[in-house]
């Protein structure tokens, strides 16, 4: 009996263990799609981003493709959880620094990062995700920032040597450099200003 249990619990262990569905961060690899600089910025547009950025990921929180449910951000500013059912992905493997290796708007995360979709998603699951750009410690505190257009992956079996990579099927995009918030006060009180000694001339 006791040898009965113990068999199941390994069991059990050996299917927790090898069955978790895992992606990686990784344009590296793949050469691409690369993550470059927009308009506003003193680099040339199209340049990769380099060192100073960080590459993560939100993902839909259920399994299978939610591109067609995402709400449409043609800026590409929006914080990805009020675009749809999206989470931060956090944990190993779950950021990455651009300029892998010398080479300028790709990233590679190093360790897969495993998918926490309840009940635990094997290989062969589709998860939809959105890839984020960002200087600083959080993509939702970052005003230098932008993410890419929602896309689908299939993961892999943990056990796999081969990790399926982002760098297959998400699409590739450019960070615009938007106004910092004071900025846009400034330009605010400047305009106010100006009416208000127009009004007071005439």
């Amino acid at each position: 009996m006791k040898k009965k249990l113990l068999l199941s619990i390994l069991g059990m262990a050996a299917i927790s263990s090898f069955g978790q569905g895992v992606i990686r961060l990784d344009t590296y690899n793949t050469y691409g799609p690369y993550v470059t600089y927009g308009a506003g910025w003193g680099e040339l547009i199209g340049t990769g981003l380099g060192a100073e950025w960080t590459m993560g990921l939100y993902y839909w929180n259920a399994l299978g493709n939610f591109t067609g449910s995402t709400l449409s951000d043609p800026a590409g500013f929006a914080d990805p959880t009020t675009l749809g059912s999206y989470l931060l992905g956090t944990g190993p493997g779950s950021t990455a620094t651009f300029g892998y290796a010398g080479t300028l708007g790709t990233a590679y995360s190093g360790p897969a990062w495993s998918v926490p979709i309840a009940p635990g998603p094997a290989g062969g699951a589709t998860i939809t995700l959105m890839i984020v750009a960002y200087i600083g410690s959080s993509y939702t505190t970052a005003w230098d920032r932008n993410h890419s257009a929602p896309f689908t992956l299939v993961t892999s079996d943990s056990s796999s040597p081969s990790t399926i990579r982002t760098g297959t099927a998400m699409p590739g995009f450019a960070v615009p450099m938007f106004p910092e918030p004071s900025t846009l006060a400034l330009a605010g009180l400047g305009g106010a200003a100006l009416f208000f000694f127009r009004r007071h001339r005439a």
